[in-house]
């Protein structure tokens, strides 16, 4: 409305408790998923009500890149949050750090519908969990797992698992990937992973193997017993020898990238190359106190806030927000 002089009133006598619907989850989707759990809920009843009634804005939830470092753990509660809050409508479900066992018996519990799994850094999960997770997901068309303590052998039990893989990356750096025990009873070969890929993953497409110990024979397993892969990347996969027959066997492919190719768009490098929250140019202080309460849990942490709305009786009053 035009106030006298051909003037707009000033924003704050805007009244943003009215925003429609799909405003509301244009802007939830943009702010991102912590700042929908920690601050919609105080703003209005018309926002907590979107924020904690409407699945669609939890069909992909995304923990990563969230710079914790080793306080990771402290996102747990608003993960599971989050998860509760998906109406088991969860499609895309990324962690970081903190993914674990018991977290994702939670997620599994709560959806079947899951068709993109991401697990970065998860060193405590085991094959026995990504198994069981996989068992639980049928849906599942893309995988990656980033850095973690699994055996060789987690390739061939996802691809068991999950028959309508089309997209897999299990990604590390070469030189951090211990060679074989020579003490093992049983020989472990640096083509197992290859193998199992090869063996389970006949719907593959898209297939990227960074810092893998794979060599010529198993990127051949591949290339024979995945017959629709479109896309490949095997950079720092030093034991793979790109003479004229391996780049013959790849020329069908649509995309590739070497052993050699440059890693500059790599979004994880090395656990030990990273910086976490020290390092304010990346990831600024974290005030944990603002974001929970540690007498509570995270849901009675954002119950708080609605104690304002309690009154019916009365217009919704806009929070610290605005």
């Amino acid at each position: 409305m035009i106030g006298e002089g051909g003037e707009e009133p000033p924003a704050c006598d805007r009244n943003w408790a009215e925003l429609q619907r799909d405003v509301l989850m244009v802007i939830f989707l943009k702010i991102g998923l912590m700042e929908v759990l920690r601050a919609t809920g105080s703003v209005c009843r018309s926002w907590r009500k979107v924020a904690k009634e409407e699945p669609d804005l939890w069909r992909s939830i995304d923990m990563t890149n969230h710079g914790y470092g080793s306080d990771a753990f402290l996102l747990t509660d608003p993960t599971r949050l989050a998860i509760d809050r998906s109406g088991d409508r969860l499609e895309e479900f990324s962690v970081e750090y903190f993914g674990d066992a018991d977290l994702l018996q939670y997620l599994c519990d709560r959806t079947s519908v899951l068709k993109r799994l991401c697990l970065i850094s998860c060193y405590q999960l085991s094959d026995e969990a990504i198994a069981e997770t996989a068992k639980r997901q049928p849906l599942l068309e893309e995988v990656q797992i980033t850095f973690g303590s699994f055996s060789e052998k987690v390739t061939e039990v996802v691809g068991k698992e999950c028959p309508q893989l089309k997209s897999f990356k299990l990604n590390n750096t070469w030189f951090s990937v211990p060679p074989p025990d020579p003490d093992d009873d049983e020989e472990v070969s640096d083509d197992v992973e290859a193998l199992g890929i090869a063996k389970t993953m006949h719907q593959l497409r898209h297939l990227q193997l960074i810092g893998n110990r794979l060599t010529n024979e198993g990127l051949k397993a591949i290339l024979d017993g995945c017959p629709h892969l479109e896309t490949l990347d095997i950079r720092r996969c030093y034991n793979v020898i790109m003479d004229a027959d391996m780049r013959a066997r790849c020329a069908r492919l649509k995309t590739t990238r070497f052993p050699g190719d440059s890693v500059d768009d790599y979004e994880f490098e090395a656990d030990a190359d990273r910086e976490y929250c020290s390092d304010d140019e990346f990831f600024p202080e974290l005030d944990y106190d603002y974001y929970y309460d540690y007498d509570d849990d995270f849901e009675n942490y954002v119950l708080d806030f609605e104690d304002i709305f309690d009154d019916d009786d009365e217009d919704d009053e806009l929070g610290y927000m605005f």
